[in-house]
């Protein structure tokens, strides 16, 4: 993977911006088309909040002093998940995704990881194979209208 463009700066999440982050995953799950009642069903599902800032690695991208996406890890005994990996919807397909998933890589190398787990989004599949990741398995997640839609479960070796 291509090392990141040098005007992206990354910083630690503040508690604060709980919500902020919320609302970038929410409108990043929007652009995929699903519908706004099925968003707001998941939200609970999807919130970062202020203590899993506190408890976890969560990193904002920012370009010129601008939220451009954000990550999250889950660290447990066994490794680290990737538990949020977002960008601004108007930001997308700019090189940012593989920028935040690049800082992701180092950061969970720094905590000895061998590989970060994914639950992916069906449509953030592609995305993910592109960066060496592999699709290990299929969690069912049907939704109106998706009947069999399933999530990737994957793998990026580092």
């Amino acid at each position: 993977m291509r090392r990141p463009d040098p005007s992206i700066r990354f910083r630690a999440a503040r508690q604060d911006e709980a919500d902020a982050l919320t609302e970038i995953v929410l409108s990043a799950k929007a652009s995929w088309g699903y519908a706004p009642d099925q968003l707001e069903a998941w939200r609970p599902s999807l919130a970062v909040t202020r203590s899993q800032i506190q408890r976890q690695p969560v990193f904002v991208a920012e370009v010129a002093r601008r939220t451009v996406g954000f990550y999250s890890l889950r660290v447990t005994a066994d490794g680290c998940e990737l538990d949020n990996c977002w960008i601004v919807p108007g930001q997308m397909r700019r090189g940012y995704g593989r920028a935040l998933l690049a800082h992701a890589i180092d950061s969970a190398r720094a905590r000895g990881a061998a590989a970060i787990r994914i639950d992916a989004d069906p449509n953030a599949e592609p995305f993910y194979l592109a960066c060496g990741a592999v699709t290990v398995g299929r969690l069912p997640a049907p939704i109106p209208g998706l009947p069999s839609r399933c999530r990737p479960q994957m793998r990026l070796p580092l």
